[in-house]
């Protein structure tokens, strides 16, 4: 009798920005806690951050040094980067770039140049010639990122210079921005905010402040857009450290916790999230490599990717779903300088039928080997010399069925909706 071969765990990859004049692709072997081989996609001067475009078919990287912005086409076969265009951000030392949620513009924070861009994606995957450009006020103004609502019409921009959030009414068809001074949202000075993330529902958004080593917590209005804030709490252990700064904050994509990136203190710091008012409380600082600049959170939510900056490396951490603290898993990667982890999910892991018959002419046919992030789709052959059709779609992460049906279960097949 011959062994039923295991089903596939699934593939992630991810990119890498970096100082090191490349960006990185790299692999992730789900259910074995392993990273792939990893090797260099493109070079190009100081690449620090990247996005992708909404399809995946091209990838977009602020040129820092030079200040540039670049687009690139992604080989589908073996994720190597060739340049579409490129051209000037619009300011000095562009530090962040996101692509809109309708996957029609490229928007840039030029750090130094104290301004934000905006550059329409063409139907080729260019960057057009920029549509909007912002000048902050005052003698230092340092946009460090640019957030927008699920609405896609609010774009908030924290400035680290200024103290400030930013709010702009973004028009993604035409690709502008217009200040909406009545929402410009002050911190303590010298707080220094840095980057900001929403909750996965958008009720909360959570801002790191890289100078005082401090998240705070606002509650949005998708209405007109306010921020009202509801809690500060420090990045650091209550005997403090001298000497630390904040980089990056994500939140769990299920919403219970939060992550924020201590570069000096070298750690990643885990707060857990109170549901019914969105306060955090801190459960963990996990020690990291030196500076720690970006990390992110995975596709499924399993793992914590996290970019030494000056230990060169990369190291990958799991999330306890129940706690949400992470536990290092000892895998490392070296690479040259990274400063920006951008993953996705290739390959889904296999799913696996099962079926449990019911008193009545019916059965419930159950999935394994899941992810709570995918959509299931059921299909089946009335005789098997014809083709499968469509069955039933599940809601995402719906792991089981009732069928009702006489057939037994070579009559049925489990895809993936093409939704990752």
């Amino acid at each position: 009798m011959t062994r039923a071969a295991a089903p596939a765990p699934g593939l992630e990859k991810f990119y890498v920005g970096t100082y090191s004049g490349q960006i990185y692709q790299s692999s992730l072997i789900l259910g074995s806690n392993s990273f792939g081989r990893i090797s260099q996609a493109v070079s190009t001067v100081d690449p620090s951050f990247i996005t992708f475009g909404t399809a995946r078919t091209c990838l977009y990287s602020v040129n820092e040094g030079p200040g540039m912005v670049s687009a690139f086409s992604v080989n589908p076969t073996n994720g190597n980067l060739t340049l579409l265009n490129q051209l000037s951000s619009g300011g000095g030392a562009p530090a962040y770039i996101m692509v809109d949620r309708s996957g029609s513009n490229v928007l840039v924070a030029n750090y130094n140049g104290g301004s934000v861009s905006v550059f329409p994606i063409q139907t080729n995957g260019r960057l057009g010639a920029a549509t909007a450009h912002v000048q902050h006020p005052g003698t230092a103004p340092h946009p460090h990122c640019v957030t927008i609502d699920s609405s896609n019409h609010f774009a908030f921009v924290c400035d680290k210079g200024l103290d400030q959030i930013r709010s702009y009414i973004f028009d993604p068809i035409a690709g502008t921005l217009t200040t909406n001074t009545t929402l410009i949202t002050s911190v303590a000075a010298g707080s220094g905010p840095r980057h900001m993330a929403f909750d996965p529902l958008f009720k909360r958004a959570y801002l790191i402040c890289e100078t005082a080593s401090i998240i705070i917590g606002f509650n949005f209005d998708p209405t007109n857009g306010v921020l009202t804030p509801f809690q500060t709490v420090s990045t650091l252990p209550p005997s403090g450290f001298s000497g630390n700064t904040t980089a990056e904050i994500a939140v769990h994509s299920s919403g219970k916790f939060v992550y924020g990136s201590n570069r000096g203190y070298n750690t990643i710091v885990v707060y857990s999230v109170n549901p019914a008012d969105g306060t955090l409380t801190n459960v963990q600082q996990q020690t990291t490599g030196m500076t720690p600049r970006n990390f992110a959170i995975d596709p499924t939510g399993a793992y914590c990717i996290v970019a030494g900056q000056n230990s060169n490396d990369i190291r990958l951490y799991k999330i306890n779903q129940d706690t949400g603290l992470l536990t290092d898993t000892g895998k490392r990667q070296a690479a040259s300088a990274p400063v920006c982890i951008l993953p996705f999910l290739a390959q889904p892991p296999q799913p696996v039928l099962s079926f449990s018959p019911t008193p009545t002419n019916s059965f419930e046919l159950n999935i394994t080997n899941t992810l709570s992030m995918l959509t299931y789709q059921v299909y089946h052959a009335p005789t098997l010399d014809t083709q499968w059709s469509l069955l039933a779609t599940g809601d995402p992460g719906q792991t089981n069925f009732l069928v009702n049906s006489g057939l037994g279960p070579e009559y049925f097949r489990v895809g993936v909706l093409t939704n990752y």
